[in-house]
């Protein structure tokens, strides 16, 4: 760097608190895209102000180059600028304040489309709506910039939880808060408990102005909740060009995907197409264009319903599937009865066929390791590295049927089927690391994936993705690590880590979705009962000496000498076996290759800062993630 040339840190937060706080797919794609265009906005400040941006690599970059009015073709889908970001410029302060100022500029506009087209009309019948309304847009973002040496990096993510201690601002506010983000007031400012009817009757009116089921009648939301519900229907007044908001899809359209596949691509096709006329016929705003181009590249009746009516459970619950005629309490008349059981019975008929659609969806968090002191280190080397790895991570999420939300410098975010979400993340880590070699530098990325049921609140799934990648991969297992969690609607079934080395075969194969495959499969005609999955758990819980199991429990069984687990396990297999298949020598070696196989996914890989560590770590986790891939999720 130049003598005259300092360098920014600029960074805009916070960021859990925007994106991870939401109730739908659509929530969580919408605060991950404004959080990059703003992002975007401030690049375009300082690159206006002659500024260069250093880390990441911005050229070509599609979102960028709308924001800076130079966009060609389709605009952009998802966002795909980072957070934070390094930059130069000749008056580097002049620079970082011209950008903190085009953050909340372009925020405010946004806001005020919202505020004009929904809440405007209403507002006089709230109790300090715009009050409560400015206060929150005006306080909301938390824009922070330094000037120096590409240093001041390492320190960025700790800027905020400080300013959050020394700046004042409660962090709670007073009042109902919202049923999304709820450390927030909800806007129309009544207390529930003794102003309810003015309460309802404001959200009435606010749903009025709202289209189809943009907002359901248990949402009070506030400022920032709302923006982000309302933006897709604001963002040509607001940033200048349509976005496909409605193009993504549910949680439990992502889990339905390999059967949807499976069907629509089997001779069933027809009937089911059949199914979903009769559906359309029935009830109204159900159908959900768009959807199956971006995800299968093609259109079919079958594959646009909404993703409640491939379930017979949803089926059966008229408030989650209503049809023309379903009153609100959902106590429906004999003939739309007739019609729901009607839809009930056609679907089972398919079940017969095609075998039922999984309930389990993944969400998948990525995040380099160490990147502030390879970014120390090598500069605008990283910047190359992650725009090239950028240019591949679209590519294999949707080679394994997923969705991507996100994807920015070395952040990833993306929604896939069960069955092909280890492998998407391996095939990304592998992509991570080929980048910064071809670059010179050996580098890694870890992963937390989280295996949720669609009951299982949507803050909650990103919660806990965020938690097992900082916490669990990174923090206690070490870098290059995956960490994985399963969340049934009765809470967390298992938790299990590894580092990639130890999680792949030397086929390069992920040796868990293997050994799932297997067992579902049963190649070799031997049916395992699911009863050896927890009398293996019980077993390793009763030679640690630990009274009580908890997902994520590793036992340290060193104390043991001579003890030959394998020979344990592999015995409680073959019992397990005894009712359904007769012992042969074959099945015996079976029996052993595959005892082989679990325990090598239950003992611990940690990542390579701790290899050489002592100790003999075994966890019952890696078991139970067999048998639940081995479901495909399909029970809860």
């Amino acid at each position: 760097m130049s003598a005259e040339e300092k360098m920014i840190n600029f960074t805009i937060g916070p960021v859990q608190g925007f994106i991870g706080q939401a109730r739908r797919t659509r929530d969580l794609w919408s605060g991950s895209f404004l959080l990059s265009y703003l992002s975007g906005c401030a690049m375009a400040e300082i690159r206006r102000c002659d500024g260069r941006i250093k880390v990441p690599d911005v050229e070509g970059d599609q979102l960028l180059r709308w924001i800076e009015s130079d966009g060609e073709g389709a605009p952009p889908r998802i966002g795909t600028l980072p957070n934070r970001f390094v930059a130069s410029a000749e008056d580097p302060a002049g620079a970082a304040r011209s950008a903190a100022e085009g953050v909340r500029s372009r925020w405010k506009k946004i806001a005020d489309s919202v505020w004009k087209k929904y809440v405007e009309g209403v507002a006089d019948q709230g109790k300090n709506t715009r009050e409560i309304w400015e206060r929150q847009v005006n306080n909301f973002w938390e824009i922070h910039w330094t000037i120096g040496a590409m240093e001041g990096m390492e320190a960025r993510k700790n800027w905020r939880i400080c300013t959050d201690w020394s700046d004042g601002r409660p962090t709670i506010e007073e009042g109902d808060h919202c049923t999304i983000m709820s450390d927030w007031q909800e806007i129309s400012g009544y207390v529930r408990s003794i102003e309810r009817k003015k309460q309802d009757d404001f959200w009435k009116k606010i749903r009025q102005e709202t289209s189809g089921m943009d907002l359901r009648s248990d949402e009070r939301l506030c400022a920032i909740a709302l923006i982000k519900r309302m933006f897709p229907s604001v963002a040509e007044d607001a940033i200048g060009w349509e976005v496909s908001a409605d193009r993504w899809p549910s949680t439990l359209y992502v889990a339905a995907i390999p059967w949807l596949s499976a069907v629509i691509e089997s001779a069933e096709r027809d009937y089911a197409n059949d199914y979903a006329k009769k559906a359309f016929s029935y009830a109204e705003h159900i159908r959900r264009e768009g959807v199956a181009e971006q995800i299968f590249g093609r259109k079919d009746l079958f594959l646009e319903i909404d993703a409640n009516f491939y379930h017979t459970t949803s089926l059966k619950n008229p408030k989650s599937t209503p049809l023309k005629m379903t009153p609100e309490d959902g106590d429906e008349p004999e003939d739309v009865r007739r019609r729901r059981e009607e839809l009930i019975e056609c679907l089972e008929e398919l079940y017969n066929k095609k075998g039922k659609p999984s309930p389990f969806y993944a969400m998948l968090r990525m995040d380099g390791d160490n990147m502030g002191r390879l970014i120390r280190e090598s500069g605008e080397a990283v910047s190359r590295a992650l725009a090239s790895f950028a240019k591949d991570v679209e590519r294999v999420v949707q080679d394994n049927l997923g969705v991507l939300v996100y994807a920015g410098g070395d952040d990833v975010l993306a929604m896939l089927p069960v069955e092909r979400a280890m492998s998407c993340a391996y095939r990304l880590s592998v992509s991570f690391a080929e980048s910064f070699e071809a670059q010179g530098m050996e580098a890694t990325i870890s992963a937390g994936l989280v295996f949720a049921s669609h009951r299982v609140p949507l803050r909650s799934v990103m919660r806990e993705a965020h938690s097992i990648l900082d916490d669990i991969a990174k923090d206690e297992n070490g870098r290059g690590s995956m960490a994985v969690s399963v969340l049934k609607g009765s809470g967390r079934y298992c938790r299990w880590v590894s580092s990639w080395k130890g999680a792949v075969s030397p086929e390069n194969e992920v040796v868990l979705e293997r050994l799932a495959k297997n067992l579902s499969e049963k190649p070799d005609g031997i049916e395992a009962s699911s009863s050896f999955f927890y009398k293996s758990r019980e077993l390793l819980l009763m030679l640690s000496g630990e009274h009580r199991w908890s997902p994520g429990m590793f036992f340290d069984l060193s104390r043991l000498e001579g003890l030959d687990i394998k020979a344990l396990l592999q015995a409680e297999y073959l019992n397990a076996l005894e009712h359904s298949s007769e012992i042969t020598a074959d099945v015996r070696e079976s029996a052993s290759e595959y005892v082989r196989g679990l325990l090598s996914v239950s003992c611990r890989h940690r990542g390579p800062e701790h290899e050489g560590a002592t100790g003999k770590e075994i966890c019952a986790d890696g078991m139970l993630l067999v048998k639940f891939l081995s479901q495909k999720g399909v029970q809860e």
